[in-house]
C-alpha cells in the first residue's frame, strides 16, 4: 500500500436524514451558538440524556472498516439506529454523569416518567447547579408523552426536546454527547470486559459510569465540544458533518 501511496480511511456510521431535517438542525445550532455567545455557562448547564442498547454478543466496530485511497474520500455510511438488547438510560453534563438506569421492559411513556420522578430528578435536584440546569432529550415516542412533557415543564425553566421550550432536531445523534461520545466510550470498555450474562453486563456498565464520575474534566470536554459540532453543522447548512471532523 505504501508503494501505491494509499492511506487507510475509515467510513463513519451516520444517521440518515429526512428532507426537512437540515433546516431543523440549522435552527437548533444557530440558537445554541447565539445563546452560548451571550452566556458561555450554557455549555455547562445542559444535562444531555439518552437511552442505549447494550449487547451480550458484541457490537459493530467501525474501526475494522478501512478504505484505502491516496486522498481522503470523506466516506460515510448511513445507518438506521434500531437495536435490541439491554436498554440503559444515562445522562452527562459538565459536572459528571447521571445513571445508569436499566429498563426491564420496553421503554414507554409511563415507565420513562416513572424513572424521571422516582430515580433521576430526585438525584439531580440535589446538585447545587440544579436551578440553572437545562434538560435535554431527543424526540423518541416515550419522551413525547403529554404527561412527560408536563412534568418537564413543571420541573425545568427550560428543556430541550420535541415540543420542549427549545425544540430538538430529529435524527441528530451527532449533536448530543451521549451519542457521539459517552455511549461509545462505555461500550468499548464494557465489551472489553467480556460480559458473561445480563447481570454481569449491568455491573460493568455501572462500573463505567462510576469511572466517568471520577473524571469531571473529561465530562466538561465532551459537553463543551457541542459548540464546535454546532459550528460544523451550520457550515454544512444542517447536513451531516462528522465525516469532516
Amino acid at each position: 500500500m505504501k508503494e501505491l501511496k494509499l492511506k487507510p480511511y475509515k467510513p463513519r456510521l451516520v444517521q440518515a436524514l429526512n428532507e426537512d431535517d437540515p433546516d431543523r438542525r440549522l435552527e437548533f445550532c444557530e440558537w445554541f451558538l447565539d445563546a452560548a455567545d451571550e452566556d458561555p455557562t450554557l455549555l455547562d448547564q445542559i444535562l444531555w440524556s439518552d437511552e442505549a442498547t447494550f449487547y451480550l454478543n458484541g457490537h459493530v466496530n467501525r474501526h475494522n472498516c478501512v478504505y484505502w485511497s491516496d486522498t481522503n474520500p470523506h466516506y460515510v455510511i448511513e445507518q438506521e439506529l434500531n437495536a435490541p438488547g439491554v436498554t440503559v438510560w444515562g445522562g452527562i453534563w459538565s459536572h459528571g454523569v447521571v445513571g445508569p438506569y436499566f429498563f426491564e421492559s420496553t421503554v414507554t411513556s409511563d415507565n420513562y416518567l416513572q424513572m424521571l420522578r422516582n430515580s433521576i430528578i430526585p438525584v439531580v435536584e440535589e446538585h447545587q447547579n440544579f436551578e440553572t440546569m437545562i434538560w435535554q432529550q431527543d424526540g423518541a415516542p416515550p419522551h413525547y408523552g403529554q404527561r412527560v412533557r408536563e412534568y418537564l415543564d413543571d420541573t425545568f425553566a427550560q428543556w430541550i426536546g420535541r415540543r420542549g421550550t427549545i425544540e430538538w432536531p430529529a435524527r441528530s445523534p451527532d449533536l448530543t454527547p451521549c451519542d457521539f461520545s459517552l455511549w461509545g466510550i462505555i461500550k468499548d470498555h464494557v465489551y472489553a470486559g467480556k460480559p458473561r450474562d445480563v447481570e454481569h453486563l449491568k455491573l460493568l456498565i455501572e462500573q463505567e459510569f462510576t469511572s466517568f464520575n471520577g473524571d469531571i474534566e473529561l465530562c466538561k470536554s465532551i459537553c463543551r465540544s457541542v459548540a464546535n459540532r454546532c459550528q460544523m453543522c451550520v457550515s454544512t447548512e444542517g447536513a451531516q458533518f462528522e465525516h469532516l471532523l
